[in-house]
């Protein structure tokens, strides 16, 4: 927001220079009324939820899989929908990133919350998230190139094995399937899919939302 207001406040300068009579007060009108035209733009996509570089303590056979964890969370605008899979697929969880909200809803046709959007990282208190990353195989996954990965996954106090499609062309996540271990698990399924939309001209902002708690449980 402080370079938008100083390149306005710049442009408004340069005017002001070319057109001294104008009255002093009308230049304040012009810079707020292009600041307050700029403003959309800067708050529609921030890219900040992460780095894109390796953090101290990530698993190197990872690196491949974190930058596509995370090129997907910097993204402005992506969805995802969670499925249990212990037996059949049945739908449970879709999150709407934007910005810096989150959308949540549990189920199909169920109440969506807004909340503040987390920040998410490829290394916790605790260590990396993704650990032992091995390649599997490239296919063919909704008409894109992907290469699929196998790999541990922890986020205290859980701990899974996972797989994971990305797309080779722009490195970002479009699936994941986790089997949590016998031990704990935070869903009421020991196998979670996770299905991606990268698309942000296929994510909108949901309607009729209530306001939740600030924090993500």
């Amino acid at each position: 927001m402080l370079i938008v207001f100083l390149s306005v406040t710049a442009i408004v300068a340069f005017q002001y220079s070319r057109y001294p009579s104008l009255p002093f007060h009308r230049l304040f009108v012009c810079l707020a009324l292009l600041a307050v035209t700029a403003a959309p733009a800067v708050a529609e996509d921030r890219r900040s939820f992460g780095i894109n570089e390796p953090l101290p303590g990530e698993d190197p056979t990872c690196n491949e899989a974190n930058r596509a964890f995370e090129n997907t969370y910097n993204s402005g605008r992506y969805s995802n929908r969670m499925y249990l899979a212990d037996g059949k697929i049945s739908a449970f969880l879709e999150r709407r990133f934007n910005g810096k909200t989150l959308y949540e809803r549990k189920e199909e046709g169920g109440i969506w919350s807004m909340r503040s959007r987390p920040l998410t990282k490829t290394v916790t208190e605790v260590g990396p998230v993704l650990t032992d990353c091995k390649l599997i195989s490239y296919e063919n996954y909704r008409n894109t190139h992907v290469g699929t990965f196998s790999a541990r996954w922890h986020r205290d106090p859980y701990y899974a094995s996972i797989k994971i499609w990305l797309s080779t062309t722009d490195r970002l996540v479009l699936k994941t399937e986790r089997h949590f271990d016998p031990a704990a698990k935070p869903l009421p399924a020991q196998t979670i899919l996770e299905v991606f939309e990268t698309d942000r001209d296929k994510v909108s902002v949901p309607s009729g939302f209530l306001v939740d708690h600030p924090w993500i449980r």
